[in-house]
């Protein structure tokens, strides 16, 4: 079982991401999928056209199966530079959200607009138009996927529904929980305001008690995992890597492979494709 997490793209249509993104899916297809999780900041500042675009790019995976989550970037509109966006406060200057948005959401377009510029005017029916659910989720025997929309904070009532739902799933098969914003502090990355999800700890005991094997997000730009315990279930933590970086990495997603009793996270390098382990574990049972 194979599945291959990709994560902030942070796509605005220059020609670096117009040659990089392209890329990234060619070496994502190239490791054969069962199951393809993004999670989230798919866009620059969630406009319609680079979200057509990586729509576009999302197709190329033909029928594998595919779970899409939103990300800050998507749904609210930013500035700042990867990795350091703050939401855009509601008294900006009104110049720079006609430019990001002309007429929509002011109220300027006339009534005999086109449907889907109606649709584009909410940010998240704009996005759930293009990719479904924001509270995504995937079920087959081998696998029961849950994720939660975690922008501008996780809503008690989608974890109950995730809860449920997970407490539903069929024995033997792999329980994950997606989410975009981190659940645990990346080392070499310095923490900023708004990088783990709220209330980060009780929902990590939560997935715990839930026997969730797996959880994957974004949004801190660095491929890394964890291994969590309570003393009665291990749950491992994968952050992914992103497309964008800070000068300093390349490029990069995640692969994870479960299979003889084992499960395994590893950074794939979107310029070489070289893949490096960056978990291994035994999965009871």
């Amino acid at each position: 079982l194979r599945i291959v997490p990709l994560s902030d793209f942070h796509y605005d249509g220059s020609p670096e991401l117009r040659a990089a993104l392209p890329r990234l899916v060619d070496r994502a297809i190239d490791c054969g999928p069962d199951l393809v999780v993004v999670t989230g900041d798919l866009s620059a500042d969630g406009r319609p056209g680079e979200l057509d675009v990586v729509a576009a790019e999302l197709e190329r995976f033909g029928s594998v199966p595919r779970v899409v989550l939103p990300g800050n970037r998507d749904l609210v509109p930013s500035v700042g530079p990867p990795g350091e966006a703050r939401p855009l406060p509601a008294d900006s200057d009104l110049d720079y959200f006609l430019a990001l948005e002309p007429a929509l959401g002011f109220g300027f377009d006339d009534a005999g607009a086109d449907p889907p510029a109606a649709i584009d005017a909410d940010p998240e029916t704009r996005f759930s138009s293009r990719f479904g659910r924001l509270d995504a989720r995937h079920a087959d025997p081998q696998i029961q996927l849950v994720a939660v929309n975690s922008t501008p904070r996780l809503r008690p009532a989608e974890l109950e529904r995730a809860a449920r739902r997970l407490r539903r799933a069929p024995a033997g098969a792999l329980r994950i929980f997606g989410l975009h914003h981190g659940l645990l502090p990346v080392p070499g990355r310095k923490l900023r305001d708004g990088d783990l999800a709220n209330r980060a700890g009780d929902l990590l005991a939560l997935l715990l008690e839930l026997k969730v094997d797996l959880v994957l997000h974004g949004h801190v730009h660095r491929a890394h995992a964890w291994l969590v315990s309570d003393g009665h279930h291990e749950t491992v933590v994968a952050s992914a890597g992103a497309l964008v970086n800070d000068g300093r990495r390349d490029a990069s997603f995640n692969e994870i492979v479960v299979g003889g009793g084992r499960l395994e996270v590893r950074r794939r390098s979107v310029a070489t494709g070289e893949p490096s382990v960056l978990f291994q574990t035994t999965r009871p049972g």
